[in-house]
């Protein structure tokens, strides 16, 4: 899933990333074998909202922080909300919500990759003893560190450098109480974290199926499909694939996330809806190899690339 942890949505005022030059493409997408796919699969009344446009329809965060899960190896065992599930770098975060100022649009999701427990071990993560390793976009950083340094993190990565301090008003208290007060300065060690470059591309797919059957039946399968995909164009070396928890907008499962090595702003995040196994190669070879939106699939602002 992811956190919002802050829900208040205004204009962004990211610049575009001068190293990607979106166009937007519209090919015709028929939704016929798509209807017949979801009546087969999914419940009568969990089906796909074929309705509803898909232009705006995601909240695109600002930051996105994917925090490689050491808790389970498949999303699908992953509790409905992550926020509350002890263990978890989400739920350390969550209990922090009140007293760190955070960047506007700041959202955390866990994601589960196909090679998930090698790249732990590549960086070292001993998940027994409490060590994260999280993905951070636009910043493209490689962040390990230990769960007990989650104040720091936050601090050093998500805090908020604009964002006016102020104490939370608490209408059932006189005074406010040390539990109620921002944190205005947490004193940060360096050492506590290794950073690396992200140098691959990042899919993910939402899989959270205690939260929604349309994306715990779509995920597994889209993620198989996009894995034999990259492999058959020798592409699966250049990019991190997986599943991701609840992203917003189950009814427009698939949902697929895509994130170029390329990245520097927030309007480099494609957010895709309504993916089904017979876009997957489109995708790739349109989005992913050629950086062109597909306009039918793009859950984000289509007018931010119409000029």
């Amino acid at each position: 899933m992811m956190i919002r942890l802050i829900l208040k949505r205004f204009h962004s005022t990211d610049t575009f990333s001068s190293r990607i030059s979106w166009k937007l493409i519209n090919p015709k997408i028929s939704i016929q074998q798509d209807c017949a796919f979801c009546q087969q699969h999914f419940p009568h009344d969990k089906q796909i909202n074929f309705e509803q446009d898909l232009d705006k329809s995601a909240a695109v965060p600002s930051k996105h922080v994917m925090v490689l899960t050491t808790k389970h190896n498949r999303i699908e065992d992953f509790e409905s909300r992550i926020e509350n599930w002890s263990g978890t770098l989400a739920h350390e975060v969550h209990k922090l919500r009140f007293k760190v100022p955070l960047r506007l649009r700041t959202s955390i999701s866990s994601i589960v990759l196909r090679n998930n427990d090698e790249i732990l071990r590549q960086y070292g993560v001993n998940h027994h003893a409490g060590d994260q390793l999280v993905f951070i976009y636009p910043e493209m950083k490689i962040v390990k560190f230990n769960i007990a340094h989650t104040a720091q993190f936050v601090s050093k990565y998500l805090k908020s450098e604009n964002e006016e301090e102020i104490e939370i008003f608490n209408p059932f208290a006189r005074t406010l109480d040390s539990s109620t007060k921002l944190i205005s300065k947490i004193k940060i060690n360096d050492a506590n974290f290794q950073e690396w470059h992200l140098n691959k591309d990042l899919i993910v797919i939402c899989g959270h199926a205690k939260r929604d059957i349309r994306c715990g039946i779509l995920g597994p399968i889209l993620v198989d499909k996009f894995n034999d995909v990259l492999t058959a164009k020798s592409m699966d070396d250049g990019a991190y694939l997986g599943e991701v928890t609840h992203v917003g907008g189950h009814a427009f499962a698939g949902n697929v996330l895509y994130y170029p090595k390329e990245c520097s702003t927030s309007h480099d995040f494609i957010w895709y809806g309504r993916v089904f196994p017979e876009h997957v190669e489109m995708i790739v070879g349109d989005t992913i190899v050629n950086k062109q939106i597909i306009k039918s699939l793009f859950r984000g602002d289509c007018h931010q690339y119409s000029a």
